[in-house]
């Protein structure tokens, strides 16, 4: 039976889960796995970057998680699904008759693209109205592209995790982060034992996995954040995280011993 460690966000961004993860991967020997990830091709332009040189829209997280994990899978395979999405061309707004106000509010209209494994779902429909850099495409010259208007079904989504997910769990205990502050990044991780731990500022939640399914279950919809499946939850164990500098987040080694406690935590209900 394949155990696994799930870590979830409190916070919609920066609660520190990739932090988290790594010394847990490199230090308890884990396959790390992101079903769901995103950037902001503007915001994270060192990152769109790096995708350009890859050829493929990847995660930064599995980056950094695959660069401390002993396994040999490809990206796609630990990153199944990742968007893209940019910020409102305010130059186009005022060009035209567009408001401004109205513009700023349409955050779904800037989504440029969905990797689905190796395809690419490339969203024409109002690009002139995105802010895009001008090499963005070429992070899509290793996959197959199609130009589409809809977005894909949840289904399809979901399948694709899933096939990932069947290469995945026969490489040995699975590290699963989540996306942003959701409590369940797909419905597959719920069947599994192990270990969930909520990841905030300064502190982690450690919980049985079971418990925390039968409440994602019970409680939260698909899109449930952790926030409100964690009020009807006691931890098993409360750890404080000490902030780290950007020195020993980089160094495996002084992330484990900063966060020895969390790994004990967690080897112990593995």
């Amino acid at each position: 039976m394949t155990h696994v460690v799930l870590v979830v966000g409190l916070l919609e961004t920066d609660s520190g889960k990739t932090t988290a993860a790594l010394p847990l991967v490199s230090a308890l020997d884990l396959v790390p796995f992101k079903p769901r990830s995103g950037h902001n091709v503007w915001l994270h332009y060192d990152h769109t970057r790096r995708c350009v040189e890859l050829g493929l829209p990847v995660s930064r997280d599995v980056l950094k998680l695959a660069k401390v994990a002993e396994v040999d899978l490809p990206l796609i395979t630990l990153n199944p699904v990742h968007r893209v999405w940019t910020s409102p061309d305010v130059g186009t707004a005022v060009k035209s008759d567009v408001s401004l106000r109205y513009f700023s509010a349409q955050t779904d209209a800037y989504v440029l693209m969905d990797r689905l494994d190796e395809t690419v779902f490339l969203y024409t429909e109002g690009t002139e109205l995105r802010y895009v850099p001008d090499e963005t495409m070429e992070m899509a010259r290793e996959c197959e592209v199609r130009e589409v208007r809809e977005e894909p079904a949840p289904e399809e989504l979901r399948r694709t995790i899933d096939r990932a997910w069947s290469r995945v769990r026969k490489e040995g205990p699975v590290l699963v982060e989540s996306l942003n502050n959701l409590a369940v990044p797909w419905p597959g991780v719920l069947k599994y034992d192990g270990v969930a731990v909520a990841v905030g500022p300064g502190t982690a939640l450690v919980y049985d996995l079971r418990d925390y399914a039968r409440a994602a279950e019970t409680l939260a919809g698909p899109e449930a954040v952790t926030l409100s499946l964690l009020e009807v939850l006691e931890p098993l164990e409360v750890v404080r995280l000490p902030p780290l500098d950007r020195t020993r987040r980089s160094d495996p080694r002084k992330l484990e011993e900063a966060y020895r406690e969390l790994i004990g935590a967690v080897q112990e209900r593995l």
